[in-house]
């Protein structure tokens, strides 16, 4: 939850990889992500600010766009039709 919301408040975010992240950011454009203490400072030390805009822009038009609380109600709601449905 907490990507979704420094993405929303258009953060650049530098975050540990786990399975499936790529399905809600994309890896270099919308995210970066570290696996070491040396990929988080080679970030910080060598993203421009410019670049770091850029990403953390795209970040917040992909939550804004895939992501919100009604994204999720909406979801929600269909597997609950589904679950009925499968009654």
């Amino acid at each position: 939850m907490r990507l979704f919301e420094a993405a929303a408040c258009g953060v650049p975010i530098i975050s540990d990889v786990w399975p499936g992240i790529e399905t809600l950011f994309e890896p270099g454009r919308e995210i970066l992500l570290a696996r070491t203490t040396q990929e988080v400072l080679a970030h910080l030390q060598e993203t421009s600010d410019t670049d770091r805009r850029q990403i953390a822009r795209r970040a917040r038009a992909r939550v804004l766009t895939d992501h919100t609380a009604a994204h999720r109600a909406a979801e929600l709601e269909g597997y609950a039709f589904d679950a009925l449905r499968a009654r």
